[in-house]
C-alpha cells in the first residue's frame, strides 16, 4: 500500500484527479449487467432495459471525463479540487449503496467491487490530498461527507424498492438509447 502511495505522490495533484474518471468508468461498466440484478432484488420496477441501462453508463462516463476536464483545465489545484469533491459526493453515495445493498439483499451487487477497490480509495486519497495540499479546507470535506447522509438515509428506508433517483436515471438513459 505504501508503495502505491509513493508512486501516486509522483503525481501532481492535477495529474493524479484523472483518476477519478477512470474509477468512475470502471465501476460503471462493472454495473453493464446490472438489469438482471434489479428484477431479482427490487419490487415495483419501472420498465427497464439493458439499452437504457448501457446508454445511461456511457453518459455518466463521459460526465465523469467532461468534468474531470472542465475542472482542470484552469490549471488551478484548488479550483479543481472544490468543483471535483462535488463529483465525488455523487460517486461516493452510490459507492456506499452497493456496499449497503451487500449487505441488505446478502448477495453481490454489481458495483461492489469497484466500489470498495477502486472508486472509495481513490476518493478518500483525493479528498485527503485536496485537504493536506490545502487546495480545500477541513471543512468543507466534512460538510460533502455530511452531504452523503439523507441520500444514504433514503437507500436504507426504501429497503427493496428503487429509489426515485435511480427512477430518474434509467428514465434518462432510455430517452438518450431512443435518441442515439
Amino acid at each position: 500500500m505504501s508503495e502505491t502511495l509513493a508512486i501516486l505522490q509522483r503525481f501532481d495533484f492535477l495529474t493524479a484527479l484523472w483518476l477519478f474518471p477512470i474509477a468512475v468508468t470502471l465501476h460503471e461498466l462493472e454495473e453493464w449487467n446490472i438489469v438482471r440484478w434489479y428484477e431479482q432484488n427490487f419490487v415495483d420496477l419501472p420498465h427497464l432495459t439493458d439499452t437504457g441501462l448501457r446508454a445511461w453508463i456511457v453518459f455518466s462516463s463521459l460526465v465523469g471525463l467532461l468534468w474531470t476536464g472542465i475542472a482542470i483545465l484552469p490549471g488551478n489545484p484548488t479550483v479543481a479540487a472544490w468543483v471535483l469533491l462535488l463529483a465525488f459526493v455523487l460517486m461516493g453515495q452510490n459507492a456506499l449503496q452497493h456496499i449497503y445493498y451487500l449487505f441488505y439483499f446478502r448477495r453481490n451487487a454489481p458495483g461492489i467491487v469497484t466500489s470498495v477497490l477502486l472508486l472509495i480509495p481513490t476518493i478518500v486519497y483525493l479528498v485527503a490530498r485536496a485537504v493536506q495540499q490545502g487546495y480545500v479546507p477541513i471543512w468543507y470535506a466534512i460538510l460533502l461527507v455530511v452531504l452523503l447522509i439523507p441520500h444514504l438515509s433514503q437507500t436504507v428506508r426504501a429497503r427493496n424498492t428503487m429509489l426515485p433517483s435511480l427512477h430518474a436515471v434509467h428514465q434518462f438513459g432510455a430517452a438518450l438509447a431512443k435518441r442515439f
